[in-house]
């Protein structure tokens, strides 16, 4: 078990430092896949490069102390005060528990959607980054159907109620 352990730690130490000795951080290569696939991205000042896809936006969130380590999150915009709490989380715990990469999370009170990886000196990174931007936008789109079934359920059990009311109303004491 110690020897697979060194060997593991022996080849991780080399992925690292063939990386410090590569031309160009790992970044500027994400950077240039994202260009050549045609995104326009803009840089913000918080660590991350913001861009649009089918009416959607994303940000690439980077790490200077891990650029081998790729983080790209759409914000979804369904706050927990749009939905009641028990809704709210449900809906999180649908999307974690059905997606197989893509994750929910709360982020300033709002649903976001994070796809992370490691990158490994990724050979692709332009089919990679076409498979993470579809993956998040398939998530995207099950996350509200899934809000649309869960308000449809609210909107049921509401008539539902109203309708016991009704009849409530029509007994004869």
């Amino acid at each position: 078990m110690l020897v697979a352990d060194r060997q593991l730690s022996d080849s991780m130490c080399n992925k690292f430092s063939i990386n410090n000795n590569n031309d160009r951080a790992m970044r500027e290569k994400v950077l240039d896949a994202f260009k050549a696939l045609g995104f326009e991205l803009e840089h913000d000042e918080a660590c991350c490069y913001g861009f649009h896809y089918e009416n959607l936006f994303f940000l690439y969130l980077y790490n200077e102390n891990d650029e081998d380590f790729l983080t790209i999150a759409c914000p979804c915009s369904i706050g927990n005060e749009d939905i009641d709490e028990l809704a709210y989380y449900q809906l999180m715990d649908k999307v974690n528990s059905t997606m197989k990469y893509v994750k929910a999370n709360t982020m300033n009170g709002n649903i976001w959607l994070f796809y992370e990886r490691d990158l490994c000196n990724e050979a692709n990174l332009k089919d990679m980054l076409t498979h993470i931007v579809m993956s998040l936008e398939a998530a995207y789109i099950f996350l509200h159907r899934e809000l649309e079934a869960l308000k449809g359920d609210a909107d049921t059990e509401n008539t539902d109620s109203e309708i016991t009311d009704e009849a409530d109303d029509d007994t004869v004491e």
